[in-house]
């Protein structure tokens, strides 16, 4: 049950003191302490007092294109989801453990009869944020690996035996699927479920050209990913290529 919003802070107390630069004002509620700032369009935002990234104090933080920016490193996050803007969406997913921005808690807030009210506790984390994607690789385990299949021998219906791969949870595989001038034919991915994305699909030119897929693992577990070669329309595919997928530490 969401508990009710505390009042905090008078609005007027939450003006720019110097024109363009937003300011900030701590309040405790619960011994937590929680930073206000008003956004250029007026709206008042609420969040925690420290990065999520390497726990430094925010006090200093400013605002960047409506986000609040930490003024260490300069992460950007958004105000009212809390969800990381740089580095997440920029980084490469294999290096975002590296870079760990977390997410910053962020509070329910409203203004209203002069006041600022509060909420004591933080909204739910932001939907982007997954926290399998900040651990580390297991030591001694590739974060990525490419699997690149040769050509099928017979013109089809060609079904290949079952190959196992295994990868840690976080980490990153692709396959290189050998296309051919057959028109109209594409490769089709079966949906892998929870535990396998997919993050990438392209074509690569060369001789023999490929088809390259990336999957993410996610969790542990056990996955099939099956790939299929035919035309849209066609029900039986003339290539069928099947992994299962060992994602363990």
């Amino acid at each position: 049950m969401e508990l009710p919003l505390v009042r905090v802070l008078p609005s007027a107390d939450l003006i720019e003191e110097t024109p363009g630069e937003p300011r900030l004002m701590m309040v405790t509620i619960d011994d937590t302490d929680i930073l206000l700032g008003r956004l250029a369009g007026g709206k008042v935002i609420a969040f925690a007092s420290n990065c999520p990234h390497q726990q430094t104090h925010l006090e200093g933080a400013t605002f960047f294109d409506g986000k609040v920016r930490c003024p260490l490193h300069v992460y950007l996050y958004d105000p009212e989801t809390g969800e990381n803007i740089v580095p997440a969406r920029d980084a490469k997913a294999e290096n975002l453990w590296k870079l760990k921005p977390g997410y910053l808690p962020v509070y329910p807030v409203e203004e209203r009869d002069g006041w600022i009210w509060v909420g004591p506790e933080p909204k739910p984390p932001p939907r982007a944020y997954d926290p399998a994607k900040e651990r580390p690789p297991v030591a001694g385990a590739r974060p990525a690996a490419t699997v690149t299949e040769a050509p099928a021998v017979a013109d089809g219906p060609t079904d290949h035996p079952t190959k196992i791969l295994k990868v840690a949870p976080g980490g990153t595989f692709a396959l290189r699927l050998p296309t051919t001038p057959r028109p109209g034919f594409i490769w089709r991915v079966d949906p892998p479920g929870p535990l396998l994305a997919v993050v990438e699909e392209r074509f690569e030119p060369g001789d023999p050209p490929h088809h390259l897929i990336r999957v993410t693992a996610r969790g542990t577990g056990e996955a099939t990913l099956r790939c299929f070669y035919a035309r849209p329309w066609d029900t039986t595919p003339v290539e069928t290529r099947t992994y299962q997928v060992r994602v363990e530490l």
